[in-house]
């Protein structure tokens, strides 16, 4: 560092670790984003100047035993200019776009800070990896997702299940869940704990194996035991949180999210409010409304529009819901989360095209700790198809379990006729190779 007074480093949005791979897929252009954070609080605006650096990248070849090449035709917005506010630590993001279609496989990002002239230069690099991806796309008449609790399990686990047209059985895969919490701004973010970190670091590993299945990954949202929820957020919230929601999507690569309104304070009779929890929030628990639940994803869609990204809802009381004339333009599927039971969206009609009005849990124990059987309804499974139900749910894969014949019940009415095959392979938590599915002892699966 050159100077004393802008030492600082350049960081990447949404948590993401040096060398993190951003994914050019099906031909369409990737995004990272930065930001430049000092050291120490500065009492004078500082200007920081972002750019792609070829020569850092070679110096962290050298230093890392490492042989990226630049990736041809990177650029960065607002030309890489941005400014720290005297007093503050952290300068805005600055999106780092990268073309479909380049050569190369990395790009290095470094950036020097001016504070009224005195200049510092040497603060490091952010170097992300590139890679395409080319993703097949399937249509099925009925949508099957999975919710994946993935403190105790991989996502590996449900690309092993496919039908017997070829095509997987499992068309959304959802990580099971990060967090919208509030900052020390009072502002909405996404926290993530350490399970749901692992497989964001290893999203080359774990996300794009499913993908280039044809499995579409989402990133399930829930809610933490704060005021920030999806009912809850304000105008000025709501902005800052679908801007963090499409760093997510850019960086990992997220073909969309679902929104679960659980465990935010005011469904626990404990909202504060923007007079103690911040500007990201309304003032009351009776402001904490389904519509502020539209406006969340009306924010959302303006920078993650429809065919872009898919958005779906889990819901099961009466209000946990957007509302409005627009939802359907909103959102493309709302499940319905008490597993087992049977029923449509309570806030108003929709479309049954984008309904999951039936979802079955894949998990469960009794009181002396053995699992419990899967319980398949098929007469609510020809509800769903007789009544042209775009979606069916299943929450909580294990890979300690068998599902063989339940899924071939869902499949032999949900898609007429089709039988599911299993490769037999298991992923526990941590790992990126299959084993073979042993039956537990006890027999407990």
């Amino acid at each position: 560092m050159n100077t004393k007074d802008a030492v600082g480093s350049v960081r990447s949005a949404a948590g993401a670790k040096m060398g993190t791979t951003l994914t050019v897929r099906n031909g369409k252009a990737a995004a990272g984003y930065v930001y430049f954070e000092l050291d120490t609080v500065a009492n004078v605006d500082t200007r920081v100047t972002f750019a792609v650096d070829n020569e850092a990248l070679e110096a962290y070849n050298k230093a890392n035993g490492t042989n990226y090449m630049a990736y041809e035709g990177v650029s960065l917005a607002t030309e890489g200019a941005v400014t720290i506010p005297a007093g503050q630590l952290r300068s805005d993001y600055v999106a780092v776009n990268v073309p479909a279609g380049g050569k190369g496989n990395a790009v290095a990002i470094t950036a020097v800070a001016d504070q009224g002239g005195s200049v510092s230069e040497n603060n490091g690099a952010f170097v992300y990896q590139v890679a395409a991806l080319d993703a097949p796309v399937y249509e099925k008449t009925i949508k099957n997702l999975c919710y994946i609790e993935v403190n105790n399990d991989s996502p590996l686990n449900a690309g092993e299940y496919t039908l017997s047209d070829g095509k997987p059985f499992f068309d959304i895969v959802s990580v099971f869940a990060a967090n919208i919490n509030l900052n020390e701004e009072g502002m909405p973010y996404i926290h993530c704990n350490d399970q749901v970190a692992f497989v964001l670091e290893h999203a080359d590993e774990i996300i794009r194996p499913l993908q280039k299945k044809g499995i579409r990954v989402h990133l399930s949202i829930l809610g933490n035991h704060d005021d920030a929820g999806m009912r809850s957020l304000s105008a000025e919230g709501a902005k800052v949180f679908a801007k963090e929601l499409k760093m997510y999507a850019d960086i990992y690569g997220f073909d969309g999210f679902d929104f679960d309104d659980e465990y935010s304070s005011y469904a626990e009779n404990k909202f504060k409010g923007s007079a103690v929890s911040g500007p990201g929030v309304v003032s009351s628990a009776t402001e904490c409304t389904s519509a502020n639940y539209t406006r969340l994803m009306e924010a959302c869609r303006e920078v993650l529009p429809k065919g872009e990204s898919t958005f779906g809802i889990y819901w099961y009381t009466d209000d946990d819901q957007p509302a409005g004339a627009n939802v359907e333009e909103l959102i493309d599927y709302a499940v319905y989360g008490a597993y087992g039971a049977f029923d449509e969206y309570r806030q108003q009609d929709i479309n049954n095209a984008i309904e999951a009005p039936y979802a079955i849990t894949l998990s469960g124990l009794d009181n002396k700790g053995k699992m419990i059987p899967v319980s398949v309804n098929e007469a609510y499974l020809n509800k769903v198809k007789d009544g042209k139900y775009g979606y069916f749910a299943f929450y909580d894969l294990k890979s300690s379990r068998t599902y063989i014949r339940e899924f071939n019940q869902v499949a032999k009415v949900l898609w007429n006729g089709l039988t599911v095959e299993w490769t037999g392979n298991v992923y526990a938590r941590t790992s990126m190779e299959a084993v073979k599915f042993v039956a537990p002892s006890d027999g407990n699966q």
